[in-house]
């Protein structure tokens, strides 16, 4: 809560949040929907996604982490109101930090670190269509069949010759945004028969909800596969549309709309109950912020990781530790030394008042009254070194070189002895049964009720573990 205000001030005080009244009738809303649909709809992913029939393969891909979105540029033509990003200029193609100066450069990139699944956005690729061509033609060129490829757009520089060619480059799907266009699906249809898949992605606005039930039938007549809706998020450089629209703001690791997660459900719900052939997809904003993130650090923490050190089912680098004395340390070390413990399980920094040791060595050891913890590291791909912290540098095929750097997420969590049990029993004992997070975060609490406590339980439940369901509104 405390990053939201920060992220949106001053205005954070003027924004309309949801306070605890309306989240308890919210609640009360949203379980009703649920449950309306709970025996007719599909869930994936902790249930973050929710839909009827099937998710694109684009959208299989993204949730297992095998994505890697390329923004083949920073210019659109059209202007959403809810568009999260200005999109003003014609940058170099790029993913995250990383920019590709050539397709062969991103192809290098898509082989060396094992993604089976890219897409093209925007801005707008249509707008730089000769720079979207060569990109698609050349990466479908060296990958083929075994690397799914799609590409979203407004659909206003579509023409019949354009998605010709891109089918022609192979381009598996093409998502189209059509509140950009009023909702009119002509450039969709239009694309149905040249692409092999065809996908309406939008958000889920409020206002249009009726409007989009009469699109439903439209849309499933027309040949389109399917209708992806996504949770309008509230970001600083669309803060002033939101709040015009008088939307109501939740809480989390980023901004959501309230009345866009029900405009989802509603729809979700109408087309599960007038039997619409068209397979409707709810991708919450929880859902973005949990598994394109864990993604992320799932794919870069193995070049970082030491052999005293584990990576969370989130993707977070977990070193633990023990401290006391330097003379209790010491012995410690020795008595590894001296029954032929691998020394690759434990590592002393200088400072000499700590131990770091391997999860399997803690069952070995008596921690220290008071002396143990964890740290959480994550890491990431850089385009530079702010050399600040530890890298490794990846050369790929064409010698372009990438560099992965390990920065702190939660440092030095102190734990009880009592709470050392609770993380072992949850975390460490049996890592193939993922532990309930709700559940351990209550047996947490028990433990101690202040403040500083909860903070430090919800860093852990955040680093170790991917909690179900939609987000909590209050």
């Amino acid at each position: 809560m405390a990053l939201n205000m920060q992220e949106h001030a001053p205005f954070s005080d003027e924004m309309r949040w949801l306070c605890p009244e309306a989240a308890a009738i919210a609640t009360l809303r949203r379980q009703e929907l649920l449950r309306e649909i709970e025996d007719r709809a599909c869930s994936a992913f902790n249930a973050t996604k929710l839909f009827t029939g099937e998710i694109s393969p684009g959208c299989r891909l993204c949730g297992e982490g095998a994505w890697s979105c390329l923004f083949i540029n920073n210019l659109c033509n059209a202007h959403c109101f809810f568009c999260p990003a200005r999109q003003e200029t014609l940058d170099e193609p790029g993913t995250g930090t990383l920019t590709f100066t050539s397709p062969e450069e991103y192809a290098d990139y898509l082989e060396r670190f094992g993604f089976s699944g890219a897409s093209i956005s925007g801005g707008e690729p249509l707008i730089s269509f000769d720079r979207t061509i060569t990109f698609v033609t050349r990466v479908k060129k060296r990958f083929g069949e075994t690397l799914y490829l799609w590409l979203y757009t407004n659909g206003t520089l579509a023409t019949k010759d354009k998605l010709c060619r891109l089918a022609d480059a192979g381009l598996d799907e093409i998502r189209f945004n059509i509140t950009a266009t009023g909702y009119d699906l002509s450039p969709a249809r239009m694309a149905t028969g040249i692409i092999p898949c065809v996908t309406v992605e939008i958000p889920a606005v409020p206002e249009d909800l009726e409007l989009m039930k009469t699109k439903l039938g439209e849309m499933a007549d027309s040949g389109i596969a399917f209708l992806n809706l996504h949770q309008i998020r509230c970001t600083p450089h669309n803060r002033g549309n939101l709040e015009e629209r008088q939307y109501t703001f939740l809480h989390g690791p980023a901004i959501g709309v309230l009345e866009s997660e029900m405009a989802a459900l509603c729809l979700l719900e109408h087309a599960i109950g007038e039997h619409i052939g068209l397979h409707v997809h709810y991708c919450s904003l929880i859902y973005r912020q949990r598994f394109q993130a864990k993604a992320s650090r799932r794919r870069w923490a193995p070049f970082l990781t030491k052999p005293h050190e584990d990576i969370t089912e989130t993707g977070m680098i977990r070193t633990l530790f023990l401290e006391g004395e330097p003379e209790r340390i010491d012995r410690i070390e020795a008595g590894l030394i001296a029954h032929g413990i691998d020394p690759a399980l434990w590592s002393k920094p200088l400072n000499r008042n700590r131990l770091l040791i391997s999860p399997a060595l803690l069952r070995l050891l008596e921690p220290p009254a008071k002396g143990a913890g964890v740290s959480y590291s994550h890491a990431s791909p850089c385009q530079g070194l702010s050399y600040h912290n530890p890298f490794r540098e990846i050369t790929l095929a064409s010698g372009r070189k990438i560099f992965i750097e390990r920065g702190p997420a939660f440092p030095d969590i102190p734990l009880s002895p009592q709470e050392l049990e609770l993380f072992r029993g949850a975390f460490l004992d049996r890592p193939e049964h993922p532990a309930d997070m709700d559940a351990v975060y209550e047996q947490a609490m028990a433990l101690h009720g202040t403040a500083d406590h909860q903070e430090k339980w919800q860093k852990i439940i955040h680093a170790e573990g991917t909690r179900s369901g939609l987000l909590e509104y209050y």
